[in-house]
């Protein structure tokens, strides 16, 4: 899976961007969405995605501010730059700044679909060059035995972080391990896998909000770290043999 970051101060327009994206790609994890540029360079750093969606117009940092202090630690990011003027002013900087593509908005479906897939590609075909290279640093530089603390940090960093869009692989670069190598980590020292551990996290998360709170179960969904309602209602539903629905209304009493 590729991970994928928007940046953009509209709510209306991020929630169309999710709508394109998830309608047309599959491989492609969606990270939680930032509304300035001071939030877009952080996930940066703590996230790593393959991919940034950036609108050139956002508070506190514009996209261009943004993308200059993200190249330093992401060098082989593609940058897509969101921009609602025509004649596109920043075309040269943007260039210095490793920006790859940029979108007129409003965004059309076909324009962004074709931007994403172009850095897909791209991604893809560096990938493949470097396989051998990968396997080699994986190998010798993030193998290494962790320390005593390195458990703990994870399990920080999942319990600040679980209601968000982690997965095995930020965390892995949060600890500056190989995700393979922190997966079987993991499960030495915990007994359970990464995603169960999460899971876990959501689930008693979602359970809280569903007895004290009034909130739909989509709301409920998305506050605990699922995008996708069904989804979440099929995980629940496994793992508590009630659906959120009839869980919550067993539990209404306790409200």
């Amino acid at each position: 899976m590729y991970k994928l970051l928007i940046a953009e101060d509209e709510p209306l327009e991020r929630k169309a961007l999710r709508i394109i994206l998830q309608k047309h790609f599959y491989n492609i994890d969606l990270l939680e969405d930032c509304k300035n540029g001071c939030e877009t360079v952080l996930s940066a750093k703590i996230y790593r995605p393959n991919i940034i969606l950036m609108d050139i117009r956002m508070p506190k940092k514009n996209g261009l501010e943004a993308q200059r202090e993200i190249i330093d630690f992401l060098p082989n990011v593609k940058t897509i730059i969101l921009t609602a003027y025509e004649k596109f002013d920043y075309a040269k900087e943007a260039i210095e700044y490793g920006v790859s593509n940029y979108i007129l908005k409003p965004v059309r479906p076909n324009d962004l679909k074709c931007a994403v897939t172009k850095a897909l590609n791209s991604i893809e075909k560096f990938d493949s060059s470097n396989t051998g290279n990968n396997i080699s640093r994986s190998s010798f530089n993030n193998n290494s035995n962790p320390s005593e603390d390195t458990i703990k940090s994870i399990l920080k960093y999942i319990d600040n972080n679980f209601s968000s869009q982690i997965n095995l692989t930020s965390a892995a670069n949060f600890v500056h391990l190989n995700p393979q190598y922190l997966s079987r980590y993991f499960k030495q020292k915990t007994g359970v896998t990464f995603i169960q551990y999460v899971t876990r996290l959501r689930l008693e998360k979602a359970k809280k909000l569903l007895i004290t709170t009034d909130k739909s179960i989509t709301q409920v969904a998305l506050e605990a770290g699922y995008l996708d309602v069904a989804y979440f209602s099929k995980v629940f539903l496994k793992n508590e043999k009630l659906s959120p629905h009839k869980f919550k209304m067993k539990n209404s009493n306790k409200i």
